[in-house]
């Protein structure tokens, strides 16, 4: 068996395979084990090919970094994160179709509801009847401008007893890792999808995105 150990992971990350990433996988890899990461979960918006890509180049680069797959699914009430799955979740479903499809997919399926009080980032909002479906709350993203939206976010998980994780919602290079959580555990996908399910899971590093970062996504957008 694989001996346990303490891994310092982002669970939000975009590529270039996101209609509002700036970087390429490689460029976003390299981010990453600059800044000692164990891992990254890779979630593009509504497609697999960047959490498919970075796997791949792990592989043949040899390089020593966990990729944990997934998407950042777009639903009808706004959207949610789903790890562990390998194949790709039609936008446009609603919360519980969507949950209800990816946990058909794999019993470690992790489902994380990102920014859900950010206004203007197509967030769910108040969780309601979805408490009982979902396995964490991201109760810190780095892309914000008061931070009201994180504190609102950090409230609901702590009253709703809902386990709390935070992301960098990184979509350039230099933004991986802003924001991070701790997982003891094997150093293998399943194992942290396990451990995150069961609340396993703290918050590390958590820091705002620059000005720049948000400029950058910005200028992209008006290509």
């Amino acid at each position: 068996m694989p001996p346990t150990m303490t891994l310092t992971l982002d669970l939000h990350v975009h590529t270039n395979y996101s209609h509002d990433g700036h970087d390429s996988v490689k460029a976003v890899i390299a981010s990453a084990i600059a800044q000692k990461l164990d891992g990254i979960a890779i979630c593009d918006h509504d497609t697999m090919a960047g959490s498919f890509a970075a796997r791949e180049y792990v592989a043949d680069n040899h390089e020593d970094l966990i990729i944990i797959p997934g998407m950042e699914v777009t639903t009808t009430k706004g959207h949610l994160l789903v790890l562990g799955i390998e194949e790709k979740i039609e936008r446009g479903l609603s919360p519980t179709e969507t949950i209800k499809i990816a946990r058909e997919m794999h019993d470690t399926v992790v489902i994380i509801v990102p920014h859900p009080f950010h206004p203007f980032r197509h967030s769910i909002g108040n969780i309601g009847n979805l408490q009982s479906d979902i396995d964490a709350i991201e109760i810190y993203n780095s892309r914000f401008f008061t931070g009201i939206g994180n504190k609102i976010a950090r409230i609901t998980a702590a009253r709703n007893n809902i386990t709390a994780v935070a992301g960098s919602d990184a979509h350039s290079a230099d933004c991986v890792g802003l924001a991070t959580v701790i997982v003891e555990t094997e150093p293998d996908p399943k194992a942290i999808l396990h451990a995150i399910k069961q609340g396993k899971v703290r918050l590390n590093s958590c820091k705002r995105t620059p000005f720049f970062g948000y400029f950058k996504n910005f200028v992209l957008k008006c290509r």
